[in-house]
């Protein structure tokens, strides 16, 4: 004998399927055998072990059903089958017809794909339905769809309904090879983010804002037509990343009721596309726009479910942890912020290679120490959150020039001011503000006058109010903002 498979595996299915053809079991019958069998020995739930047994993946399923409802276009996808499966005990609970339709593609009948611990969630309605179908004579159940047919198999004659189902099945499925999208189009897609991405460094933000625009436009004209199901998901990721940008160089502008609808729209095309990547994506933006819009707490939140979407490769989990806690900042949550800023210290010098394409939430080593300084400030942690901007400004340093987001600078500067003042450096404090004076505040960021007026907050303190210096600052930082 061969060597044995691993219960449940292909390859376990495969040695079942040619163990009951030796024993003269029919080929239409074979699957319902192979089902019972995982079901018994593999404890595999009904509903998978149906689908292992007719030999589909969650993807190939949500085909077949689709077709078989009427539109090789439908909304049934490949997740939403996987969250069928693991109900009760977490996931999505199947409607009736779900299971009538799921049981048609796997050739059985809809009690087949339930078991006691589903009856024993099932609402009184679908538990009649259940018992009603019960009380019925049973037909034979259809043959299953499976992933391949081997030749020279009997073909059984189909009921009816099987006949209606079946009539136009080939030319449904053929739908599924017309597309209006090609791999070049989505490449140049792709290809044009990037750039913008990289482009955000150094460009005005309502430029990078307008040709982002355009391609979520490009994106949601393709979505309008057919695409194939992979193609369809690409667009789904591709608009959450393209919205998750927008909100995040609009939120640069100030625009911020414009920067959480886009966000909203983000979150939408994500939970089309379920995909892990994307989800950090749109919660690193949605943390972003909150913080600055003064809803701390909310971006903590955010942020921490962020980092509950575990993802390989494209986005690490520094920037969301110094999200969460800039968040907890603004409520001086201290042991929160202390906390977090404690597991990013500990990953921070394991610093990963970002792909160029990943670049744009991957923020640099600069911003990183930056988030970390003013969290620290904002509970107080004077020393450790100047220790953290020095560090943010030599890495500003280290960048090379076309790497540089040019704001960072002033930013830095600003916030190591704060950190002066609190230490009752006001030396300190006007060296780090003398450049920014003379800077053209309206042209920057909005984020930056905001931190403007934070400096200006510390310098009307009652400890500065007699020192002629403190009030030739404040007079300059006022006239400053006059320019906005």
């Amino acid at each position: 004998m061969g060597r044995q498979a691993k219960p449940g595996s292909k390859a376990h299915r495969r040695q079942l399927r040619d163990r009951l053809a030796a024993l003269g079991f029919p080929e239409e019958i074979i699957p319902a055998r192979v089902a019972e069998h995982l079901i018994a020995k593999c404890q595999i739930r009904p509903r998978t072990a149906w689908r292992l047994a007719a030999d589909l993946s969650l993807d190939q399923a949500a085909r077949h059903y689709n077709v078989i409802r009427g539109d090789a276009g439908a909304g049934m996808r490949g997740s939403r089958i996987w969250e069928y499966e693991q109900w009760p005990d977490r996931g999505v609970r199947p409607t009736l017809p779900a299971l009538r339709t799921l049981a048609q593609v796997y050739g059985a009948g809809f009690r087949d794909l339930l078991d006691l611990c589903d009856l024993e969630q099932l609402p009184p309605g679908y538990l009649a339905e259940y018992h009603a179908a019960a009380a019925g004579a049973p037909g034979t159940p259809s043959v299953a769809v499976t992933g391949q047919q081997p030749q020279g198999a009997a073909v059984p004659t189909p009921s009816r309904a099987t006949a209606v189902v079946g009539e136009n099945v080939l030319a449904e499925a053929m739908i599924l090879t017309k597309t209006n999208v090609d791999d070049v189009q989505l490449d140049d897609l792709w290809s044009d983010m990037t750039y913008l991405g990289n482009a955000y460094a150094h460009a005005p933000p309502a430029s990078v804002l307008r040709q982002l625009s355009l391609v979520r436009e490009r994106a949601a004209a393709l979505l309008k037509n057919r695409q194939r199901p992979k193609q369809t998901r690409d667009l789904y990721v591709m608009s959450a990343k393209c919205c998750a940008m927008m909100a995040w160089t609009s939120a640069d502008l100030g625009r911020y009721d414009t920067a959480q609808e886009l966000n909203s729209a983000a979150w939408l095309y994500y939970q089309y596309a379920d995909d892990p990547l994307a989800r950090r994506w749109v919660r690193t933006a949605q943390a972003r726009v909150e913080y600055w819009a003064g809803n701390g707490a909310e971006s903590a939140r955010l942020a921490a479910d962020g980092l509950a979407a575990r993802v390989g490769k494209g986005m690490a989990d520094g920037p969301l942890i110094l999200a969460e806690a800039r968040g907890w900042a603004t409520v001086q949550a201290e042991q929160r912020v202390l906390d977090a800023v404690g597991r990013w210290a500990r990953i921070e010098d394991v610093d990963p290679a970002i792909a160029e394409e990943d670049r744009f939430f991957n923020i640099s080593k600069d911003r990183r120490h930056y988030m970390a300084g003013t969290s620290l400030l904002s509970v107080g942690r004077t020393d450790l959150a100047l220790k953290e901007l020095r560090t943010a400004r030599q890495a500003y340093g280290a960048l090379a020039p076309e790497l540089r987001w040019e704001v960072m600078e002033l930013m830095i500067r600003i916030e190591k001011a704060r950190a002066y003042l609190r230490l009752g450096e006001l030396d300190g404090a006007a060296a780090e503000l003398e450049p920014f004076l003379s800077t053209d505040v309206g042209e920057q960021p909005d984020m930056v006058r905001a931190v403007l007026k934070a400096v200006a907050t510390e310098l009307a303190a009652p400890r500065w109010q007699h020192t002629k210096a403190a009030r030739d600052l404040m007079d300059s930082l006022s006239s400053a903002q006059m320019s906005v």
